[in-house]
C-alpha cells in the first residue's frame, strides 16, 4: 500500500493500522493542487513509479489530487474496466490550456489509453449510474477508484460538495461490482486537508471509512 501525502491529510492518521504501507511525502512537489502541469505530473510519476497499480492499494489524499488515478492507470498493460465512485463527473475539459485537473482526469485517461481502458462506469452520490465509455465485461480485470465525497457529510466529511450515499450502501455496491472480477488495484481519495485544521472527528471518520472500504474488498491491511 502506498499513501501519498500532498495536503497533510494522513499526518494525523494512526498509520499503524495500515500494514505494509509506504508513506510518500509529495507535499514539496509544486504545481499539483487541483491542476497539474507537465513538470508536476512528471515529478509525481517518478515518485510513484515503483508502486504500480497491479494488486496495489493507493491512498491519494484529498479529492484535489484525484487525477493521480490516471497516473496509476498508465502502468496497466492489459485491457481493463474502470469503476469510479465520485459525486462529480470528472470528465470535463480543463479550464486552462496545457493543464490537466482533478475534474478532467477521466476524459484524459480515456483519450490517452484507447487500447487498454475499455470502459468507464461512474456511480454518483445520488446512486446515478452512467457509462462514460463502453460497457463492462466480467472477463476483463477491474480497477476501482473511490472519491469519498460520494458519501454524505455526516458519514465522511470532505472538502468538496457531497452526495447522499451511506457507507453501508457504498460497501454493498463495492462488493457487488467486485464479485467475480480480478481486481487490478484500488485507490481512495477524499477528506479534509490536514493543513486546513481538520478536527479529530473528521480525521477519525475518514480513517474509519478507508479501512471499511479496504476490508469490504478483502484487501489485507
Amino acid at each position: 500500500m502506498d499513501i501519498l501525502n500532498f495536503s497533510g491529510l494522513y499526518e494525523n492518521y494512526d498509520l499503524s493500522l495500515f500494514v505494509d504501507r509506504v508513506f510518500l511525502d509529495l507535499s514539496d512537489v509544486q504545481g499539483t493542487k487541483l491542476y497539474v502541469d507537465s513538470e508536476g505530473e512528471k515529478a509525481v510519476r517518478e515518485r510513484i513509479r515503483d508502486f504500480g497499480s497491479g494488486g496495489k492499494v493507493h491512498l491519494i489524499d484529498i479529492g484535489d489530487y484525484h487525477y493521480v488515478t490516471r497516473l496509476y492507470l498508465y502502468e496497466i498493460r492489459e485491457a481493463f474496466d474502470l469503476l469510479v465512485f465520485d459525486n462529480h463527473n470528472d470528465s470535463k475539459e480543463p479550464e486552462f490550456e496545457g493543464l490537466r485537473s482533478c475534474g478532467s482526469w477521466i476524459k484524459d485517461a480515456v483519450s490517452d489509453m484507447p487500447d487498454t481502458l475499455m470502459s468507464v462506469k461512474l456511480i454518483r452520490g445520488d446512486k446515478e449510474v452512467s457509462y462514460l465509455k463502453g460497457s463492462f465485461d466480467i472477463n476483463r480485470p477491474l480497477y476501482i477508484s473511490i472519491d469519498k465525497d460520494i458519501l454524505s457529510e455526516d458519514t465522511c466529511p470532505t472538502n468538496w460538495d457531497q452526495g447522499e450515499m451511506s457507507l453501508e450502501e457504498l460497501l454493498s455496491l463495492l462488493r457487488t461490482e467486485a464479485e467475480g472480477r480480478e481486481l487490478l488495484g484500488i485507490d481512495i481519495c477524499g477528506g479534509v486537508p490536514g493543513n486546513a485544521g481538520a478536527s479529530e472527528r473528521e480525521i477519525r471518520l475518514n480513517q474509519a471509512v478507508d479501512i471499511s472500504i479496504l476490508d469490504a474488498l478483502c484487501y489485507n491491511l
